[in-house]
């Protein structure tokens, strides 16, 4: 992971951080995602509707295809 440390002319432009934000470059195209740190609080006491059991027999399922496959198939569709 990359660590940028911004100055504080640059966190006004970015209007305090308080919601999700689009990098763009200087042509309108999408360079990249910022998601601002949560209150971790707000998750508190919160469980997932999905039991651990079946998150891990998910992770170890060995199913779907290469996404170059998808892709190609995309493609040849269009």
């Amino acid at each position: 992971m990359v660590r940028v440390t911004i100055d504080m002319a640059t966190m006004a432009k970015l209007h305090n951080l308080d919601s999700y934000l689009e990098f763009l470059d200087p042509s309108g195209r999408l360079i990249g995602h910022f998601l601002p740190a949560t209150d971790r609080s707000l998750y508190e006491g919160v469980d997932s509707p999905t039991p651990p059991e079946e998150i891990d027999r998910r992770l170890e399922e060995e199913t779907g295809r290469p996404l170059k496959d998808i892709l190609r198939d995309l493609e040849a569709r269009q």
